[in-house]
């Protein structure tokens, strides 16, 4: 009896396909399975998608947000020593801005939210860094401080001595008769023959200079060195031809005072000189006895300088937004601001201050303002 004939040796994955001798494996020849490719495929996609997700979420590019800040009051963030000071109804807000240094996805978020608009870093910031431009803006809250104190202390009668050492160029206008010629932290010390040492001189000689007429003015850096002589091409004011423009903004450099009361204004984080308006009003709100609001909820922005001149101020749109959703019944603004911010307004009343006596003006036709506070000095010091 012989054996049954044996089956052919077949391959364990292949059944039916002998072995060869010598033949390479066929385990080296395997196609990837399908189900195999196509989670290789999802994978990739996945991770291309988690990518391009953290890059939109956390990846800041050279672009900034604008977007509707805080609207507070002022009087809670004033304290008086050697001075009288009142309690109040009704409040004065300042109003910020709030920057931020924007993602793709923000990008994305401001271009549907109409409170919210975008500005490059070059149109932002120009030459400055952002520490630079942080301490500028630092240095000019302080000096917005001291000019509100300063107005508000001579408006109610005391003498206040002064001194600074040039008018430091915060901010050069765009299109204005200085780009070109001037840039942040130039140092001006004197138009023409006449000597400045404080910004308040500045704006008087640039204002009585003719529009149209080149006027040499002398500069330096910050720090005292590299002086020199430029020649700008005064423009005309707006809203006041007849006057002199230079088209910066600026403060004054080692500015002191002598100040008779001892005032401190709590802006915590805040930088930059556009709460002037508020504060002084705040302050002599705190100062006092009758309600200088009329005991209703107003908000202001604008710089202040010491001559009482209200200055423009970035961002009217996102302030007058974060006004109205405070609560405030009016809002001041410079004149030149006023069309952009009654644009967004709503109901929220907005009215043109361009300087202390416009602001207490307005605030007389709701019951505060000059009705509330004592007839301004013409001269001397208050016991």
């Amino acid at each position: 009896m012989s054996d049954p004939p044996s089956e052919p040796l077949q391959h364990p994955e292949h059944p039916g396909h002998p072995e060869e001798p010598g033949a390479p494996s066929a385990e080296h020849h395997h196609p990837i399975p399908a189900t195999r490719r196509r989670r290789v495929i999802v994978w990739s996609i996945a991770v291309v998608i988690v990518a391009l997700v953290s890059a939109a979420l956390f990846i800041r590019l050279p672009y900034y947000t604008l977007s509707p800040g805080s609207s507070r009051a002022t009087e809670p963030l004033i304290t008086v020593q050697n001075a009288p000071t009142y309690d109040t109804e009704g409040s004065v807000d300042f109003l910020t801005v709030s920057l931020r240094q924007a993602t793709a996805a923000e990008l994305l978020v401001a271009w549907v939210d109409p409170a919210v608009e975008v500005e490059s870093r070059d149109d932002l910031f120009g030459r400055q860094t952002e520490a630079e431009n942080h301490q500028i803006n630092v240095r000019m809250m302080s000096d917005s401080k001291d000019a509100a104190t300063y107005q508000a202390l001579t408006r109610l009668g005391y003498t206040v001595p002064s001194s600074g050492t040039g008018a430091v160029v915060a901010t050069v206008q765009a299109g204005g008769p200085a780009e070109g010629v001037l840039t942040p932290s130039d140092v001006i010390v004197a138009v023409g023959a006449t000597p400045v040492t404080m910004n308040n001189e500045l704006i008087a000689a640039i204002g009585a200079s003719t529009p149209g007429v080149p006027v040499e003015l002398t500069v330096e850096k910050y720090d005292g060195s590299g002086r020199r002589v430029v020649t700008v091409t005064i423009g005309a004011r707006p809203g006041d031809p007849a006057k002199g423009y230079l088209g910066v903004t600026s403060f004054t450099r080692d500015l002191t005072f002598d100040f008779p009361v001892t005032v401190g204004i709590d802006s915590g984080a805040v930088s930059g000189p556009s709460a002037g308006l508020a504060f002084t009003l705040g302050l002599l709100d705190v100062l006092s006895p009758g309600s200088l609001t009329g005991g209703q909820h107003i908000a202001a922005t604008g710089t202040m300088d010491l001559n009482g001149v209200v200055g423009p101020v970035g961002g009217v749109h996102q302030k007058v937004v974060a006004a109205r959703r405070a609560g405030a019944t009016l809002m001041l603004v410079p004149s030149n601001e006023l069309e952009e911010a009654r644009r967004y307004a709503g109901s929220l009343r907005v009215e043109p201050a361009d300087t202390l006596d416009d602001a207490l003006a307005v605030l007389t036709t709701i019951g505060g303002g000059d009705d509330v506070l004592p007839p301004a000095p013409v001269a001397g010091s208050r016991p």
